[in-house]
């Protein structure tokens, strides 16, 4: 939440600063065109008094009024007003205003309307191209400032993951571990009938192949992610699989639910012993929680020459916002020091990994009226 919280921070304080950083450049543009537009007044000004200056020294030889100077020297007067716009670079248009007055106002300079029109088309394409740069800019750094604070966020995610999952495993692992130690000990130093010393047996071969089960699971997950691991593809009845590891759950002393199986023959190609651990982790999760009285539902739809296997449970379900991460590595829904439900975040990554390995897809939807569906499509 303080990450959010800081990247929209720091989201805002780019906006401001590129924003000022347009507002100082559209401020330019603006003082550059009144500069312009102040220049060519400027040079029509001074054009006007030199052309003035040259009649004034005409008439101070011919004693003539302004006019009949004018008149006189129309030529020469407008080839160097010519000249004059040649060298000022501008283009203006001289006129006769007044035949009877002072030798100021017998004469006009106006500026072409085209010199305007010029410096206003290089003032609009500026501030387009400021606009452009400033917006491509403020875009290229907000993605790149996203993307970190992603990669930020999915590392601290992970980091967030990986010590849950030492959590669990370390519960897992003492839990099995104190089992054995106890029934070891029991058979050690106490005296009992066979019947008991049977059951603690059993006990201490229960933990073991839970840890087992575990060390199992975390070895292939590292394989299976590391891509080390061979897969043995062969024709398989898919549904004699399914209900033989139904079978294994099904023989738990505790469990007293039920499975439903639609009778249906089906055969793809696969690898046995990844794929029952496949249907063997969703089986065990939908124990876990919906209980050892849980009801569990495998039917199979052919569709465009796709299978779907689907495995629904009636138990408190999953959170819509949940379900993709469920199928992350280390991930597992709630905070490791308040869940009471056991695991270590692989089972649900490992399903994902062999079944993508299948090229097969798996996704979970809310089961009705209670209970979470798993669809797994193979093609």
């Amino acid at each position: 939440m303080k990450l959010r919280l800081f990247l929209v921070f720091v989201i805002v304080y780019i906006i401001a600063v590129f924003a000022w950083w347009l507002y100082s450049f559209i401020n330019y543009t603006e003082k550059e065109y009144k500069l312009e537009s102040n220049n060519l007044k400027l040079n029509s000004f001074v054009i006007h008094n030199q052309i003035n200056e040259y009649i004034d020294k005409l008439q101070a030889s011919e004693t003539q009024s302004p006019y009949s100077i004018y008149k006189k020297h129309v030529k020469e007067i407008n080839s160097l007003h010519q000249n004059l716009n040649n060298r000022y670079n501008i283009k203006t248009s001289l006129s006769l205003v007044d035949s009877n007055g002072n030798l100021y106002n017998l004469l006009k300079i106006d500026i072409a309307p085209e010199e305007f029109k010029a410096i206003q088309k290089t003032f609009i394409k500026k501030q387009r191209a400021f606009y452009s740069e400033v917006i491509f800019f403020t875009i290229l750094v907000i993605s790149g400032v996203l993307w970190v604070f992603g990669k930020l966020e999915s590392l601290l995610n992970l980091n967030k993951m990986q010590n849950n999952f030492l959590l669990s495993v370390t519960h897992e692992l003492k839990t099995p571990l104190t089992a054995i130690k106890l029934s070891s000990q029991t058979l050690q130093h106490r005296k009992i009938d066979a019947e008991i010393q049977g059951t603690l047996i059993q006990q201490i071969v229960n933990n073991s192949d839970r840890l087992n089960e575990l060390l199992d699971n975390v070895l292939l997950a590292t394989r299976i992610d590391g891509k080390s691991y061979n897969y043995n593809m062969s024709m398989l009845d898919l549904t004699e699989l399914i209900q033989k590891t139904a079978d294994l759950v099904l023989c738990q002393p505790n469990f007293t639910g039920q499975f439903i199986f639609h009778e249906q023959e089906t055969r793809i190609l696969g690898d046995e012993i990844s794929l029952k651990l496949v249907f063997s982790n969703l089986f065990q999760n939908a124990v876990k929680y919906a209980g050892n009285n849980s009801l569990i539902a495998v039917s199979y739809i052919y569709e465009n020459s796709q299978l779907n296997v689907a495995i629904s449970d009636n138990g408190q379900g999953i959170d819509s916002k949940e379900y993709k991460s469920i199928f992350m590595k280390f991930y597992r829904v709630g905070d490791e020091n308040t869940r009471e439900n056991k695991g270590t975040g692989l089972g649900l990554f490992l399903v994902k990994q062999i079944l993508k390995s299948h090229k097969a897809n798996i996704r979970a939807e809310a089961n009705m009226p209670r209970g979470t569906t798993f669809y797994i499509t193979f093609k």
